[in-house]
C-alpha cells in the first residue's frame, strides 16, 4: 500500500511553523585514493522557522570549502520543495536552512533530507539509529542511487540498526563479495535491517513512527460539467488527429504511414468504446507522433525544393509566430476573473503547456537566427519539435484551461491572500529549478554554457532559468502570480525530469523525440503509480471540504491510461515520458491545493 503524508487533510492541521533545528543522518559514498569504495554517515543540520526570508538557503561558503557542489545543492533544493509541499507548509512564510560538516556531494541525499525537512516542519521526533539513501522526485518517489552495499556497511560500522534503500536498489552488485546480492539479505548477514521503500512517505513513517492518512474513504469524482468538457475535448482531439494524418499523408513515408495508422485507429477505438481518459491519452501521444513526422517531412521537402537556407528561415519564422501565440495566450488564459480560489491555484498547472512552449520557442528563435549552422537532418528534428509545440499551444493548452474552468471548488478567498500564497510557492520552485539545472548541465555537459542541438533540453532550461530569475520576489496581482507560478512550476518539472530520469531507468530525455529505452521499467511504473496515488489521496481528502481537484484528476486519468496502454512496448518510453511529466504537474497541483486548504482560511462569513 502506497501512502502519503499530507498535513492538512486531517483535522489537526495548523498554519504555523514552530522554529526548530534538528540533525539528520545522510549516507554518502565515494572512492578511496586506491579506487576502493568509501562510504559513511554525514550529519546534516536542518533548521526551520518563519523569521528569516521565506525560502531555503544552504551554507554555501562551507559547502564549497568542503568540496561539496552542485549535486548537494540540487538535493537540498529538491528536499525543501518536496518537503514543504508534502507537509502543506506555507512556502510564503517558511524559512529553511541547511548545513553540512563534511565533504559530501551527490543527489543520493535528497530523500533523507526530504524526510528531515518534513520532520523539522511537523515537529516529529526522529528515531535514532535509522539512516537512508535515495534521490527524491517531485511526487515523493525515492529514486535509485549508487554504491548501496558500501553505504549499508558504513551504516553498520557507525552503529545504525535500520537502513532504508530505494526499491530499485533491492538487488545490487556487491564489490566486497564480487556478486549480486539482495540488500535485505546483505543486511541480515551484517546484523542490520535493510528495508526497501518506494516513497518518502514510507521513509517518514520509518523514521518518525507517525501514521499517514487513511486510504481514501470515497473515490474522488469529477463534476458532470468537467466530464462533459473532457468528453468534448477528447472527441475533438481524436477527430483532429485523424484529419491531420489523412491530410498530410503525402509528406509521410510508407514506413511512417504504417507505423502511425495504428495509433490513430487505437485512439478512435478507445473513443468509440467510451474510454475517454484512454482516448485522450492516446490522442496526445498520437498527435505528437503525427505532427513530428509531418513537420519533418515538410521541412525536408522545402529544403529539397528551395534549399537549406529557405528551410531554416521558415522554421525561424514559425518559431517567432508560435512564440507570439504562446505569450498572447498565456496572458489571455490566465485571467482569474470569475474563478474560485481553487481554480486560480489550478491554472498554473494548466498553463504549463504555454510556459514550456515559451521556453523552447525562445531558445529556437536564438538558435535559428543569424549564424545558425543547423542543416539537413538538424532542421528536420527542429521542425519535429515545432510540431510538438504547435499541438501544445493550439490544442492541449486550451483543453487544459477549459478543464480548470469547468472544475469549481476550493473557496473564494481574497485576491491578496491568494497572490501572497502563490508568490511564496513561485519563489520556492524557482530556487529548486536553479539547483536542478545547475546539477544537470554541469554533470551532463561540464559547462553551464553548453548550447546543444535541436533536441537538447539545455537551451530551454537556460531560457526557463533566465525567466525565473526575472520573477519579482514581491507579490503582484493574482493574474501575474498565476503566470509566474506556471513558469516556475514548468522550470522545476523540466529540471526534475532530466535529473530524476536516470533514477527511473529512463535515458534520452529531449525535445521532440522519443527516449530510446527504459532500462528499468519497474522503476518507471513505481513513479507513475506514486504520482497517481498522490493525486487520488489528496483529492479524496479535500473533496469533502469543497475543493474539487477536477483538473488534477483528469490529468491523472488520461496520463495513467496512456502509460498503461504502452507499458512494456517499444512506445513505452515515449508514453512514460508524457505520462510522468503530466502526473508531476498533477501531483504539484494537488499538493498546492492541500497547502492552500491549510494556510488560506476563508474570511468570516465567506
Amino acid at each position: 500500500m502506497l501512502a502519503i503524508v499530507v498535513t492538512g487533510c486531517g483535522s489537526s492541521a495548523t498554519t504555523s511553523i514552530t522554529p526548530r533545528e534538528l540533525t539528520f543522518p545522510v549516507l554518502w559514498a565515494g572512492s578511496n585514493p586506491d579506487g576502493t569504495p568509501a562510504a559513511g554517515i554525514e550529519p546534516a543540520t536542518i533548521a526551520v522557522g518563519t523569521e528569516g526570508d521565506p525560502g531555503f538557503s544552504m551554507n554555501l561558503e562551507d559547502v564549497q570549502a568542503k568540496k561539496a557542489g552542485t549535486q548537494w545543492l540540487a538535493a537540498t533544493a529538491s528536499a525543501a520543495a518536496v518537503g514543504t509541499l508534502l507537509t502543506g507548509a506555507d512556502q510564503s512564510a517558511a524559512d529553511l536552512r541547511y548545513d553540512i560538516t563534511g565533504a559530501i556531494d551527490g543527489p543520493s541525499g535528497g530523500a533523507a533530507l526530504t524526510v528531515g525537512t518534513m520532520a523539522a516542519i511537523t515537529g516529529a521526533t526522529v528515531k535514532p539509529k535509522v539512516a537512508m539513501t535515495g534521490t527524491i522526485s517531485p511526487d515523493g518517489t525515492v529514486g535509485t542511487v549508487a554504491q548501496v552495499p558500501a553505504k549499508v556497511r558504513a551504516a553498520k560500522k557507525a552503529g545504525y540498526e535500520l537502513v532504508l534503500v530505494p526499491w530499485g536498489n533491492r538487488r545490487e552488485f556487491d564489490p566486497a563479495s564480487g556478486r549480486d546480492v539482495s540488500l535485505p539479505a546483505l543486511g541480515r548477514s551484517l546484523g542490520i535491517e535493510v528495508r526497501v521503500v518506494r516513497s518518502v512517505a514510507e521513509a517518514y513513517a520509518a523514521f518518525t513512527g507517525k501514521t499517514v492518512i487513511d486510504p481514501p474513504k470515497a473515490r474522488p469524482t469529477i463534476t458532470s460539467r468537467a466530464r462533459a468538457v473532457a468528453t468534448r475535448t477528447t472527441r475533438a482531439a481524436v477527430v483532429a488527429l485523424r484529419r491531420e494524418f489523412a491530410a498530410g499523408s503525402n509528406l509521410l513515408s510508407q514506413q511512417d504511414r504504417q507505423a502511425l495508422a495504428p495509433e490513430v485507429e487505437s485512439a478512435e477505438a478507445a473513443l468509440a468504446a467510451g474510454r475517454i481518459g484512454l482516448a485522450y491519452g492516446l490522442a496526445v501521444h498520437g498527435t505528437y507522433e503525427v505532427k513530428r513526422a509531418l513537420a519533418a517531412g515538410a521541412s525536408r521537402a522545402l529544403a529539397r525544393i528551395k534549399g537549406v537556407a529557405a528551410a531554416r528561415q521558415a522554421l525561424l519564422d514559425e518559431s517567432k509566430t508560435l512564440l507570439a501565440v504562446a505569450e498572447r495566450e498565456m496572458r489571455a488564459q490566465s485571467d482569474p476573473n470569475g474563478l474560485t480560489r481553487g481554480q486560480q491555484l489550478a491554472l498554473p498547472m494548466a498553463l504549463g503547456w504555454y510556459a514550456y512552449s515559451e521556453a523552447v520557442l525562445t531558445a529556437y528563435v536564438s538558435a535559428l537566427g543569424t549564424g545558425s549552422t543547423w542543416n539537413g537532418p538538424e532542421l528536420e528534428r527542429a521542425a519535429a519539435v515545432l510540431g510538438d509545440i504547435e499541438a501544445s499551444l493550439r490544442r492541449f493548452g486550451p483543453d487544459a484551461v477549459a478543464m480548470v474552468r469547468a472544475s469549481p471548488g476550493g473557496g473564494q478567498g481574497t485576491p491578496a491572500s491568494t497572490a501572497t500564497f502563490l508568490s511564496g510557492y513561485t519563489n520556492f520552485l524557482a530556487r529548486a529549478g536553479d539547483a536542478n539545472r545547475d546539477y544537470y548541465v554541469t554533470v551532463s555537459y561540464g559547462s553551464l554554457d553548453a548550447k546543444g542541438g535541436p533536441n537538447d533540453i539545455v537551451p530551454a532550461l537556460t531560457v526557463a532559468s533566465d525567466t525565473a530569475s526575472g520573477i519579482p520576489r514581491d507579490e503582484n496581482s493574482v493574474q501575474d502570480e498565476i503566470i509566474q507560478a506556471a513558469r516556475a512550476t514548468t522550470y522545476y518539472v523540466l529540471g526534475a525530469s532530466v535529473v530524476s530520469g536516470a533514477s527511473f531507468g529512463m535515458q534520452g530525455f529531449g525535445l521532440g523525440e522519443d527516449p530510446p529505452a527504459v532500462q528499468a521499467p519497474t522503476l518507471l511504473a513505481s513513479s507513475v503509480l506514486q504520482s497517481a496515488e498522490t493525486v487520488r489521496w489528496v483529492a479524496s481528502a479535500l473533496q469533502p471540504a469543497g475543493a474539487n481537484l477536477g483538473y488534477a484528476l483528469w490529468q491523472r486519468q488520461w496520463a495513467d491510461a496512456l502509460y498503461a496502454a504502452y507499458a512494456g512496448t517499444p512506445m513505452g518510453p515515449a508514453a512514460g515520458t508524457i505520462a510522468l511529466n503530466e502526473l508531476w504537474y498533477a501531483a504539484a497541483g494537488a499538493l498546492l491545493a492541500n497547502s492552500a486548504q491549510v494556510n488560506l482560511k476563508e474570511p468570516s462569513g465567506g
